[in-house]
């Protein structure tokens, strides 16, 4: 995920209804006995988009196992109609505050949820909107962080990951374009391949009179998006957004030797977006405020480029390994961060991006380092999801990413890309810690890391350095507070 500004938390359900969300969200103890107890096999969700424009159908069917014991699903509707777990119906009214509880015995199940759901105008969820400038409307999905559960019955926790199959209804007009390739085999109907295994929050829909610019590159199919209003802007940034793409492409390709394993790549610029955009395998979204429709400066076009690459870094961190629980989604930030600045200051035209990162985001991550809101970039122990996103701030993204970049400098490129490989392989579409990433390191050559561990990522807050003219000598002052014994190079 990127943002043009400070993450905020976000915006409350619009339902509004007795099913919303329990207060603090899932609780990491209830993750950690969720997955104890199943594994979940497949996802195949039926979407209604053309009846109406205030809700949509939604039917899923989710095949998990269990070890056998009481559970819970994950369910935001406008209105429920029925649920069936294993052919047998299940009360309805047992749904309170977004959680329908269900029995489970040991062995295979198949659970089917036939809801109404509400259409969502905050950005998370299904979003619908009305372009003003024709009237058009438009659709995508945003899951992130736990929205998907107003589009689809889920177990909603990123370390239970299946993979999704979509069959989509739509007016006959629209073009829908999800996590993996889709069809269009008659007007108004779509169906979407099954995808690789997904955390809940990748999931994604982009539908709507789209218009849309396609290549292909490497044997990937690329793909843009924008409103049709927006149709001369996206096809004039179209040579610049898609050279990119394939530069930051064969560049990831090289540094991991891991092809990007998610089919189609499409980047779709959407209205009213809050965020700068979201990593979802096979289809990033991202504000259409980046399809630029004036002139701009080099730092926007930078700006743009960095995200670009950003999100495409999150393919292979973040999306083929996800973080186990929340509390850990800094380091999908903060190494998205470092290497799409790299990525794009070595292989684009815009070989100053990290001096754009000098003065833009690496003040936001002082900045807030200097804050008495101050927190360590990693082990805020975050006992449930709202929490965590307390802390995702400019210190998640811009401190992280100048930690990994000297960490980089400290133990050499070989190593720090080795381990990375290492991690990526070890966790193939699974999930990970960051002890699982440094661990990855050292067996990659870099030595013990917990001094560095304990002194950069657990400690809150900046080294004052400062010259003694006097003494001739640099005197390095650490937080108050947060003492940590922290080495420094200069030339």
């Amino acid at each position: 995920m990127s943002s043009a500004d400070t993450p905020t938390a976000p915006p409350s359900d619009p339902t509004a209804s007795a099913e919303a969300a329990a207060p603090g969200g899932l609780k990491r103890a209830e993750a950690v006995a969720r997955a104890a107890l199943l594994d979940v096999e497949s996802y195949d969700l039926r979407l209604d988009l053309a009846s109406d424009t205030e809700t949509f159908g939604s039917v899923t069917t989710v095949r998990f196992t269990s070890r056998g014991g009481t559970t819970f699903v994950d369910l935001k509707p406008a209105s429920l109609r029925s649920v069936h777990l294993d052919g047998h119906p299940v009360d309805v009214d047992l749904l309170r505050r977004g959680r329908l509880p269900l029995e489970t015995t040991e062995g295979p199940h198949e659970l089917v949820v036939d809801a109404v759901m509400a259409f969502r105008n905050d950005g998370e969820g299904l979003h619908r909107s009305v372009d003003p400038a024709d009237g058009r409307h438009y659709v995508y999905g945003m899951s992130f962080m736990d929205a998907a559960p107003s589009v689809f019955a889920c177990f909603d926790q990123p370390d239970l990951k299946a993979p999704y199959t979509l069959h989509v209804t739509a007016p006959e007009d629209w073009v829908v374009i999800g996590n993996a390739p889709a069809t269009n085999p008659e007007p108004g109907v779509w169906e979407l391949e099954a995808s690789q295994p997904l955390s809940t929050y990748f999931v994604t829909l982009v539908a709507g009179p789209y218009h849309l610019v396609r290549d292909q590159h490497d044997g990937i199919p690329l793909g843009l998006s924008a409103r049709a209003s927006l149709a001369a802007d996206l096809d004039a940034d179209a040579e610049e957004l898609l050279t990119m793409t394939k530069q930051c492409f064969d560049e990831f390709h090289r540094l991991f030797g891991i092809r990007y394993p998610f089919g189609d790549y499409h980047q779709a610029f959407v209205p009213e977006f809050n965020a700068g955009a979201m990593e979802n395998p096979g289809c990033v979204t991202f504000r259409d405020q980046l399809v630029f429709s004036s002139k701009v400066t080099r730092g926007q076009r930078i700006q743009r480029a960095t995200t670009v690459a950003h999100e495409m870094a999150h393919q292979w961190f973040g999306n083929i390994t996800t973080p186990l629980w929340w509390d850990d989604l800094w380091l999908n930030e903060s190494f998205a961060e470092y290497m799409g600045n790299r990525v794009t200051a070595d292989v684009t035209e815009y070989t100053d991006a990290w001096v754009y990162n000098s003065f833009s985001r690496r003040q936001w991550g002082l900045l807030a380092d200097q804050r008495p809101s101050t927190h360590p970039v990693a082990g805020n122990g975050e006992e449930d999801a709202t929490a965590a996103l307390q802390n995702f701030d400019g210190i998640s993204y811009a401190k992280g990413s100048s930690i990994l970049k000297q960490l980089n400098a400290t133990m050499g490129d070989e190593v720090f890309l080795a381990g990375a490989v290492d991690h990526f392989r070890s966790h193939f579409f699974g999930n990970a810690t960051m002890h699982d990433l440094f661990a990855s390191w050292e067996r990659a050559g870099a030595g013990d890391l917990s001094d560095f561990t304990r002194g950069w990522l657990v400690t809150a807050g900046p080294d004052r350095i400062v010259l003694d003219r006097a003494a001739g000598a640099l005197v390095r002052t650490p937080p108050p507070g947060s003492p940590a014994d922290r080495s420094h190079t200069f030339r």
